[in-house]
């Protein structure tokens, strides 16, 4: 199991190995959006404060979208992101509405 704080929001959820990142924010209240869902819309931009290495592999849709300073600095996109072995911190931007 592997803990993902999501600190915008100060939230911790415990998640089986291999879960995608957009299965349960919803469940969990968490501010983050989703748009497309498919890793061409942005809204889902996260930057991965800790644990980078306890994530899936890079895409190539967020090579894609993002710059490579951007994926340098910690930025993923939640949609495209699987959560593995060990504990992460993500934080991203508010959307105000």
């Amino acid at each position: 199991m592997a803990k993902v704080f999501f600190k915008t929001d100060n939230v911790t959820h415990e998640v089986e190995d291999g879960t995608p990142l957009i299965d349960f924010c919803d469940e969990m209240g968490v501010s983050l959006s989703f748009g497309c869902t498919e890793g061409t819309c942005g809204v889902c931009e996260v930057t991965v404060v800790e644990g980078r290495e306890n994530l899936s592999r890079i895409t190539d849709e967020e090579k894609d979208y993002l710059l490579e300073e951007d994926l340098e600095g910690g930025m993923r996109l939640g949609c495209q992101v699987k959560i593995r072995k060990g504990d992460v911190t993500l934080k991203w931007k508010k959307v105000k509405g």
